[in-house]
């Protein structure tokens, strides 16, 4: 690491854009790829607003899931090749399994979706792989995580329904340090449900371990709040995970969901290494 980029990942906070959605009383629709050589389609109008966002390792212990709605974790895995579905199910998802119910504090997790993203076509062509999401949202809403525990769990979601459970996000690294359109979250006690958008989310059918459906479903998508306090862990490395929220049946004040987007960060070097990043979604149990 040269000087300047020793300084860069030091900042404690950055300006950098995020596509806030205008609300327009109609309903958007996010649509996801159907070609892994496609790019995303946001859908709905958007306007980019200038935030500041905060440097988060200085005092990465401070946050929680339940408090904030993310947290920051070292993991080392014994994954070598992210893009071996093989290795993603017999190594990986355990992995997961056992570090959400640590840092959740649940009883049980459950992996229910692998997803790669990466800004190299080559690699979205050969892998599945897509591209980064650049807009504030949240992956699901209260219908969607239901459908989402029967699509699932099938017969036996209803059960699983009657106790609280959460929806957790592991996002990391596949190759190295993270150079380019880093990932931003939303602190989720400084987010007003009133300036969330449900959005109609379009998929197509993706085999294993995606384990995508064409099936109805929504996310929410925000429109800017002057009050939305956000934050990066710049450079994370291969050893590095973000843990996020995108749900939770408690409405006692624990958070329930953070935002997140990617970004195109401004302190990017030249030439930066291709963006190759996992994201895993599990199911939180609890007693």
């Amino acid at each position: 690491m040269n000087g300047r980029e020793a300084d860069v990942s030091q900042a404690l906070e950055i300006e950098a854009e995020l596509n806030y959605l205008v609300d327009t009383s109609e309903t958007p629709v996010f649509r996801q790829t159907k070609n892994a050589t496609d790019l995303v389609s946001l859908g709905g109008t958007r306007r980019p607003r200038t935030v500041t966002i905060r440097n988060a390792r200085p005092t990465a212990e401070e946050f929680s899931l339940d408090k904030q709605g993310f947290a920051f974790a070292t993991q080392v895995t014994k994954v070598t090749d992210f893009n071996d579905d093989a290795q993603l199910s017999s190594i990986y998802t355990p992995e997961i399994e056992r570090l959400v119910a640590e840092i959740a504090g649940a009883s049980a997790s459950v992996v229910f979706d692998h997803t790669r993203r990466s800004t190299r076509p080559s690699h979205r062509e050969k892998y599945g792989s897509r591209d980064p999401v650049p807009a504030p949202h949240s992956d699901y809403d209260d219908a969607s995580a239901r459908q989402r525990m029967h699509d699932k769990f099938g017969d036996t979601a209803e059960e699983r329904l009657r106790g609280r459970f959460a929806i957790v996000n592991v996002w990391r690294s596949m190759s190295g340090t993270i150079e380019q359109w880093p990932l931003t979250i939303c602190d989720s006690r400084t987010i007003d449900e009133e300036y969330l958008i449900s959005t109609q989310r379009e998929a197509p059918i993706r085999p294993e371990p995606s384990f995508e459906y064409a099936r109805p479903s929504a996310t929410r998508h925000s429109a800017y709040d002057g009050n939305h306090r956000w934050y990066y862990f710049p450079r994370m490395t291969g050893d590095e995970v973000v843990l996020f929220k995108n749900y939770d049946t408690r409405d006692d004040g624990t958070a329930r969901f953070a935002l997140h987007s990617a970004f195109e960060d401004p302190t990017t070097p030249a030439n930066p290494a291709p963006r190759e990043t996992i994201e895993t979604r599990a199911f939180a149990f609890y007693d």
